[in-house]
């Protein structure tokens, strides 16, 4: 595992412009891990569940519509 102390030894060597790319890597990483605490991804059912209970897709159920059949378009 490495450490802290081999990470700092590698960064005395790089330029000021390499160590400003590191320093906004850094700082996206703690954004990332603040935004994770209020923001989790919905899993597949969780999606689904959202969907039934919000009628996102009750349009489908509408006969309206249907307007293809199973005599249009060209077999594959």
């Amino acid at each position: 595992m490495i450490t802290i102390q081999e990470i700092t030894k590698k960064l005395e060597h790089l330029p000021s412009d390499k160590l400003l790319v590191i320093f906004e890597f850094i700082d996206f990483l703690e954004q990332k891990g603040k935004k994770s605490i209020y923001y989790n991804e919905m899993s597949n059912m969780e999606i689904i569940i959202a969907a039934e209970k919000t009628g996102s897709f009750d349009y489908l159920n509408d006969p309206s519509n249907d307007i293809y059949t199973i005599e249009d378009g060209e077999p594959l």
